[in-house]
């Protein structure tokens, strides 16, 4: 058996494998963010209705919390769903994880409890995020789309109006 026969996939479908996985990861992310961000947002009194929790859990400027928390969630998941601005969103998102999982969810287990305690939710949604701030959004994404238009891209400087190797 040679080399190139013992390995699993080709370089070409490996990379179309990622991209595929990232694109699975990009709708779950986004669409739970877009779920949880809804119900913020669509409740009675809006996002505002959390800032009396948001203080009593002792995060700090509830006020702009709520909201940041609130929006950050259900527009940064529809652009994630996109793959547009990826790592910016999903740097949000990982700020409103770890806020999650410092003030509300510190010291409670991974698992649910029946009261409805546990860190596992707000510890998977920051890890996935973190997954996809280092990653990025993959080649089935907006952002791969503009990057590809974009005359400067990081390691590498296209001439305007020149398609470079990508």
């Amino acid at each position: 058996m040679t080399a190139h026969n013992a390995r699993f996939l080709s370089d070409d479908r490996q990379r179309l494998a990622s991209d595929i996985g990232l694109l699975l990861l990009r709708l779950a992310v986004g669409a739970v963010f877009i779920a949880h961000g809804w119900g913020d947002v669509s409740q009675p009194g809006g996002a505002a209705a959390n800032t009396e929790n948001y203080r009593a859990a002792g995060i700090p400027l509830p006020e702009l919390s709520t909201l940041f928390g609130a929006y950050m969630q259900l527009v940064g998941g529809v652009v994630v769903l996109f793959g547009a601005l990826t790592r910016l969103i999903c740097a949000g998102f990982a700020v409103v994880m770890a806020g999650a999982l410092i003030f509300v969810h510190a010291g409670e287990g991974l698992v649910m409890g029946q009261d409805g305690s546990g860190s596992g939710f707000a510890f998977i949604m920051l890890a996935a995020s973190l997954a996809l701030l280092g990653t990025g959004a993959g080649r089935l994404s907006v952002d791969r789309v503009l990057a590809g238009r974009l005359p400067i891209r990081p390691g590498r400087i296209a001439p305007v109006g020149r398609p470079s190797d990508a």
